[in-house]
């Protein structure tokens, strides 16, 4: 019986997961899914009120790039030459990314502020010291 269960998991869902890739000596070509956030993979045009969304226009924009340099890549007929451009469309993209991440960051601690100020615990006044000293007097001693 569960012999059945497995092969009709595989049956229904393999095909499903499977996508459309070009091999070439071993090596898949490369695909969009694998440089962008999972919301933006079927990013479109942005359009109306979508125009002002900076991020998806900046996806959709290496999108389209991405894809012209996969369109150029399969143009080359020789394979050592394909697996090249391949090879520098991914180092590009990747490149791309951690340049993408490093403006996130660097927007992040901006709006963070200096350094000093992201922890305010670590140079504040002993404040609950003072005050629990100043609860201790009597009402007579504070002359």
């Amino acid at each position: 019986m569960k012999k059945i269960f497995v092969s009709l998991f595989l049956a229904l869902f393999l095909p499903a997961i499977a996508e459309d890739t070009v091999s070439i000596n071993g090596m898949d070509e490369p695909q969009w899914k694998d440089f962008t956030p999972p919301a933006y993979i079927d990013v479109k045009a942005p359009k109306g009120f979508g125009k002002f969304n900076d991020t998806a226009a900046y996806w959709y924009k290496r999108k389209v790039e991405f894809e012209n340099g996969i369109l150029k890549c399969r143009e080359i007929e020789n394979v050592d030459s394909k697996i090249s451009c391949y090879q520098d469309l991914k180092v590009k993209q990747y490149q791309k990314n951690s340049d993408y991440n490093a403006r996130l960051e660097a927007i992040e601690n901006a709006k963070l502020g200096p350094q000093e100020f992201q922890n305010p615990t670590s140079n504040m006044l002993p404040i609950g010291g003072l005050l629990d000293n100043f609860t201790r007097f009597q009402p007579n001693e504070l002359y």
